[in-house]
């Protein structure tokens, strides 16, 4: 029982490594404020959010 257990636990934490190197929701910014404009600046894609907290999401334009 107690190496069923283990295997499951395995699996799952195996699954939930390979869930995060594949999905789409990693972010690929680079957020750089600029405090003279009171803003910050992607640069990755060049978008630009107002604010004094770091942006948790990409605001790129689609294309």
């Amino acid at each position: 029982m107690p190496i069923l257990l283990l295997l499951l636990l395995l699996g799952c934490l195996c699954y939930l490594y390979w869930r995060r190197q594949t999905t789409t929701l990693t972010r690929n910014c680079r957020w750089r404020q600029e405090r003279s404009l009171g803003l910050w600046r992607c640069a990755f894609c060049g978008a630009e959010e107002p604010g004094e907290t770091c942006p948790r999401t990409c605001r790129r334009l689609p294309s």
